[in-house]
């Protein structure tokens, strides 16, 4: 599958959930997730060159409206291909869930994969239907970077309608007073490298 994926900052969350609901967006759930990055075997491609990634994903499903429902807690290891534009981060992803999250991370660390670092992220997930498409809206928050985002995506089975996705989801970001220029192509791992200038020592 082919992710269509926008991300931005925003400095209002609450603004920002405030206009889903003006343009009727639903509440899904609210999700956190940590997310451990590896790189190859040593001597293998390098991630970081190339642009892509793996990753394992803890999620913990739970509704922030009713507490009487039970947090459901999934695992997937997913791969990310390199970027396949210039202004969003639409890439490749192969997403699988697993069951065994421990003895999957024993069983790269076994093959040389390398534990590059854990990202921890908490999210509410919504859903537009916009044009014909059902679009997926989620606001983050990253503690380590203490900023809010907002990432827009959906998925498609194949390239060929890229471009035209990628001016979909634009317009609809447009709802909220979010301009293209605005996009962030880097990854939250890239960021928080950023930040950590050069203290991120396994990132390579």
């Amino acid at each position: 599958m082919i992710e269509v994926e926008i991300k931005v900052r925003i400095s209002n969350h609450d603004l920002i959930r405030k206009k889903f609901e003006e343009n009727n967006g639903i509440y899904k759930i609210s999700l956190l997730h940590e997310d451990t990055y590896f790189n190859l075997p040593k001597g293998l491609r390098d991630f970081k060159k190339t642009d892509e990634a793996l990753r394992l994903r803890k999620s913990v499903e739970f509704n922030k409206n009713d507490e009487t429902k039970k947090q459901v807690i999934n695992h997937f290891i997913t791969y990310k291909g390199k970027k396949m534009d210039l202004s969003t981060k639409t890439r490749k992803e192969l997403d699988i869930k697993i069951e065994d999250i421990e003895n999957m991370k024993l069983l790269l660390e076994e093959l040389g994969f390398q534990e590059i670092f854990t990202v921890k992220k908490e999210r509410e997930l919504y859903e537009f239907e916009f044009k014909n498409y059902y679009i997926e809206a989620l606001i983050d928050y990253l503690p380590i970077l203490d900023q809010h985002f907002l990432e827009v995506e959906f998925l498609l089975d194949s390239p060929k309608n890229l471009k035209d996705s990628t001016v979909v989801l634009f317009d609809f970001l447009s709802l909220f007073g979010i301009k293209k220029e605005e996009s962030i192509r880097k990854s939250y791992l890239e960021l928080i490298a950023e930040k950590l200038k050069g203290n991120f020592k396994r990132f390579s």
